[in-house]
């Protein structure tokens, strides 16, 4: 039997932990919570017991801090000078107990991120200055889509749709690619009335469901951001894979370079940018036998912090 944990913290943030553990498939690893609020122990959460912390030393299970970062280094402190077994976060347990690879527990976190609460910022992204951003007649990102054959054009990470009707009308055949399921079935709804548009959901690295040489053109905007470097090299390789001959795509990520062990689900890291510069990304294009045609670094909500490079497969390769 595998061994269990305590989740430190059965708040706000404990409970979306919990919720986390759930997507995964790995809720059973969790025997319960361990808060100090007296108005909650004896009650569950998603049937899962809130015990205090005495009981739930008495259990021998390592705990698993998921109090807010305000609280963590406190707590952190008490299980210290206990000397029980813990970990700091959820996803340290992930990484060191189960030997999940740091990219994997990276992209399920943000995959994960994405499945609820997010419609504040989907209705945002829906507003015309956000929209503006992306097709605005001065938009740097406008000014490289106009490059783009559209006659088979993939959008990779669509979300919701927001940019469809932007340039579905221009386009011959829409692939629609995102990792979540969600996200899919809302498109399906949405577009409902169109018959030119070919729905993939994916696993968050790969094409693996599209053709070789089929597609004129590729784009994401405003999700590569957060992915892992090595997520962004497979994708690059199967852009070349798929696109036609002197195809073109278009990526939109981040140009932000802070810590070395930068990553979406690290506390503090701003807009969830993945590790990431403009040299690095024209060195991975390269690798991926992509020519880097065009590259502009923008500001975002800091100075400088994304980059949108345009590549193109050329005939010879």
């Amino acid at each position: 039997m595998s061994e269990k944990i305590v989740l430190y913290g059965a708040g706000k943030h404990g409970r979306k932990m919990l919720d986390y553990l759930k997507y995964q498939g790995l809720e059973n690893r969790v025997y319960g919570f361990c808060d100090g609020n007296t108005r909650i122990i004896g009650t569950t959460i998603d049937n899962k017991p809130v015990i205090g912390y005495e009981d739930a030393k008495e259990k021998k299970f390592p705990f698993v801090i998921t109090v807010s970062d305000k609280y963590s280094d406190e707590v952190e402190q008490i299980l210290e000078n206990d000397n029980v077994d813990y970990y700091r976060n959820l996803f340290e347990w992930e990484k060191i107990k189960l030997h999940m690879d740091s990219t994997v527990v990276n992209r399920d976190y943000c995959a994960f991120f994405h499945v609820d609460d997010m419609d504040a910022y989907f209705d945002e992204a829906e507003q015309q200055n956000s929209i503006d951003i992306f097709w605005g007649e001065k938009s740097p990102f406008y000014e490289r889509f106009k490059r783009l054959d559209l006659r088979d054009v993939v959008e990779l990470a669509c979300g919701r749709g927001r940019h469809v009707n932007q340039y579905i009308d221009r386009a011959g055949r829409v692939t629609l690619v995102d990792i979540l399921e969600k996200n899919i079935l809302f498109c399906k709804e949405r577009f409902k009335d169109r018959n030119n548009i070919i729905y993939y959901k994916n696993n968050g690295c790969d094409l693996s469901s599209l053709e070789d040489k089929s597609y004129t053109a590729l784009f994401t905007y405003d999700a590569m951001v957060h992915f892992e470097m090595f997520d962004v090299y497979s994708y690059l390789k199967e852009t070349y894979r798929i696109l036609k001959d002197n195809g073109m795509a278009l990526f939109h990520h981040s140009n932000l370079s802070l810590l070395y062990d930068q990553s979406f689900e690290k506390s503090g890291n701003p807009g969830g940018r993945n590790f990431m510069s403009r040299e690095l990304f024209a060195y991975l294009a390269n690798k991926a036998e992509l020519e880097v045609i065009d590259q502009e670094i923008i500001d975002w909500s800091l100075p400088q912090m994304d980059c949108i490079t345009l590549v193109r497969k050329n005939a010879m390769h």
